[in-house]
């Protein structure tokens, strides 16, 4: 619920911090530090109590949101998002290894879609509710922050008290400095500053300094720099780095990850920028944006169901992901169709199509990689889909912020009369204070026309994704029951780069049951 709500408030925060050139960082630096952190809260829940990590990371979650409230200016609410985005990188990976442990592939396939209904109510009430209390002249934005702490307390509840606690994947007879050292914590940090430097690089580029300029140009820098070194430590340590690479051998994991990223980063986009348009273009109130983006919550919500209970009974994946993707590109593509007064069945249709086309195919890449890996893997190949997830969602909002002012700017240097930079300081909503009534129309008609190409992303990205589904094997899901905990433990230290002991040698003669035919 927390992040639709948010989207209806930005346009209110960018007013009241003047702050417009700031919108990509409240989404990306809580989905930088969420990447960042996901590998390796991965091994946390390899190598530690499950339950203990997961309440933990909760508890990091609502310690940003009380940061974000509290935020005196924009950079603060911004270092409140980060920290946000490490809590949710143990909950995300908490979530996916919980489910992976105790549910068969098959079964997944219908319960996942369940998991993520629950999402998606909250996704269709978080609308509604930001944009009430956005409104609201006594409660204000603040307070989109401050809810999540009573919710946070009642999942704290929920999961200390009902979650069955499964062995870890790698048990626990490893000294805590071989398990520290499996965390990879240089490779998380390099991938943190690598993909920083790349995020303030797009946001910088060609609005607040030249491409040329030495603290774009630096940035850069610093991302090649960070990249190879990040690279480097990969192909080291091999089995105990954040990216094995080892993994991606597999087209079928390859494919998913690029797929996944690419369908992203479009959804990121038009979850972030349709706010803007009904706010900035339409003049809506921020309750009413969020009431105006459920065509799309509510269909991604019943795309999701109706494609997992479809992978679940006909027990294939890839041609979803070859439906999805080009529903996906068509809802991006017709925004092109969208004005300042275009009918309400318009823009509802458009973002129907939206919704319907990620939920199809968004969860395809999730369970192709546990078909072709086998049991140790599993939980790599979880994350590395995951990873590459938020990676999307992350340099999305940047990359369609450095877009939109660009355009904006562009477009408001064109009329006269208007000071562009003013404008863009102005904030979404504030704007319309300070520009004559005489040149509003012109200026509502440029704040369009860069968010029409904005949208263009969101037709590119999932254009590539469906051509990269194409490489995905033609594989089936199992029937049997599939999970990381009845792996033996000498395959799953073997996957830790970790020397089997004896006792998980001689399990591995004993056997597991089912286990020979996974393995083939």
């Amino acid at each position: 619920m927390f992040i639709p709500s948010l989207a209806t408030a930005i346009p209110q925060i960018t007013s009241d911090f003047h702050s417009l050139n700031d919108i990509g960082w409240y989404g990306s630096s809580y989905l930088i530090a969420q990447m960042a952190l996901l590998p390796t809260c991965g091994r946390f829940y390899a190598f530690y109590n499950i339950k203990w990590m997961y309440c933990s990371s909760l508890i990091i979650f609502e310690l940003g949101s009380v940061v974000s409230a509290v935020a005196p200016n924009s950079v603060a609410l911004i270092i409140g998002r980060a920290i946000s985005g490490i809590g949710a990188a143990g909950i995300v990976s908490g979530t996916t290894t919980i489910l992976s442990y105790c549910v068969a592939l098959k079964t997944q396939a219908k319960i996942s879609p369940i998991v993520l209904g629950m999402y998606s109510i909250g996704s269709a009430i978080g609308p509604l509710v930001g944009g009430s209390i956005t409104d609201s002249k006594t409660l204000t934005w603040r307070f989109v922050f401050w809810i999540n702490l009573p919710f946070g307390a009642v999942g704290l509840a929920l999961v200390w008290f009902a979650l069955r606690n499964p062995p870890p994947a790698v048990k626990g007879g490893l000294p805590w400095i071989q398990k520290i050292r499996q965390l990879d914590i240089p490779g998380a940090t390099l991938l943190l500053g690598a993909t920083s430097c790349l995020n303030l690089a797009l946001q910088w580029g060609g609005i607040v300094y030249p491409w040329s300029n030495a603290k774009v140009f630096g940035c850069l820098i610093g991302f090649g720099l960070l990249t190879i070194v990040f690279l480097y430590l990969q192909f080291r340590f091999k089995e105990s780095s954040t990216v094995p690479l080892r993994i991606f051998r597999s087209r079928t994991v390859s494919a998913a990850c690029a797929f996944m990223m690419l369908v992203q980063v479009a959804m990121v986009l038009q979850s972030y920028f349709w706010p803007i348009y009904f706010q900035s273009v339409r003049n809506t109130s921020a309750r009413d944006s969020g009431i105006n983006m459920l065509p799309m919550i509510v269909s991604n919500s019943i795309g999701t169901v109706c494609a997992g209970w479809i992978a679940s009974m006909y027990g294939h994946y890839v041609p979803l992901m070859w439906v999805g993707a080009p529903v996906l590109t068509v809802g991006g593509g017709l925004y092109q169709l969208v004005r300042p007064d275009s009918p309400r069945g318009q823009w509802i249709g458009f973002q129907i199509l939206s919704g319907i086309g990620y939920g199809i195919c968004s969860q395809m890449p999730i369970l192709a990689v546990q078909v072709v890996l086998g049991k140790p893997d599993i939980p790599t190949g979880l994350v590395m889909v995951m990873f590459f997830q938020v990676l999307g969602g992350a340099l999305a909002p940047s990359v369609g912020q450095n877009i939109f002012t660009d355009k904006l700017l562009r477009n408001l240097m064109e009329v006269e009369g208007v000071d562009a930079a003013a404008v863009v300081a102005a904030g979404g909503r504030e704007f319309r204070d300070m520009v004559p009534p005489q040149l509003l129309d012109a200026v509502v008609d440029g704040f369009n026309s860069a968010l029409r190409n904005v949208f263009w992303v969101a037709v590119v990205a999932p254009a590539i994704a469906w051509a990269v589904s194409w490489a995905m094997e033609w594989r089936q899901l199992p029937d049997s029951k599939r999970t990381i905990a009845q792996a033996p433990d000498a395959d799953l230290e073997k996957s830790a780069g970790v020397p089997a002991t004896e006792d998980s040698k001689k399990k591995k003669k004993i056997g597991a049951p089912g286990t020979e035919d996974l393995e083939k």
